[in-house]
């Protein structure tokens, strides 16, 4: 018993040692942004990528970050980068979609809910992203689809069920 309690607890410090620098500044962030603190989270995933320069996930949430602060330039100078580090990701792509359509650049938000529906042809979001920068720009037809398939992908219980199929009404009444 008494070896087993020693190899237990000698085990303990491995498991206590802390997280590296990057990763410990990325968890801040993400509490600081949960929390609604955008400027200390903003600080936070900046101390991430000194500590680490390519941390993909760090440059995403500092824009996401921006991003509710209403800095779309700021945010998607951040999906940018996140975006040509190796192995970009859908979520990245979707960010910098919604910040292109906010900046009212519908074509290029386009082409960025298109890329992340290729690397995830379930992102709901995505689809629903689309759809909406296809009505801004006067698209009915493929905002109708896109919107249809995001319903179709998404879980029963997604949060923004009801606002898509608000959408999907709207654009259904006929002209007056």
């Amino acid at each position: 018993m008494k070896r087993l309690l020693l190899a237990v607890f000698g085990l303990l410090p491995a498991a206590c040692q802390s997280l590296p620098p990057a990763d410990e500044s990325f968890a801040r962030g993400n509490v600081l942004l949960d929390a609604g603190d955008e400027p200390g989270a903003i600080n936070a995933y900046t101390a991430a990528l000194e500590a680490n320069g390519r941390h993909a996930r760090a440059l995403n949430n500092r824009g996401l970050a921006r991003a509710a602060l209403k800095d779309f330039e700021g945010a998607l100078s951040d999906y940018s980068a996140c975006l040509a580090l190796p192995d970009p990701f859908a979520e990245a792509y979707y960010n910098r979609g919604i910040a292109l359509l906010r900046l009212g650049r519908k074509g290029e938000a386009i082409v960025d809910f298109t890329d992340a529906l290729k690397l995830n042809p379930q992102y709901a979001r995505a689809h629903a992203g689309r759809g909406l920068a296809f009505a801004a720009g006067g698209d009915k037809t493929s905002a109708l689809a896109d919107y249809r398939k995001a319903l179709d992908v998404a879980p029963r219980d997604w949060s923004d069920r009801k606002a898509i199929e608000a959408e999907i009404a709207r654009l259904s009444e006929p002209k007056k």
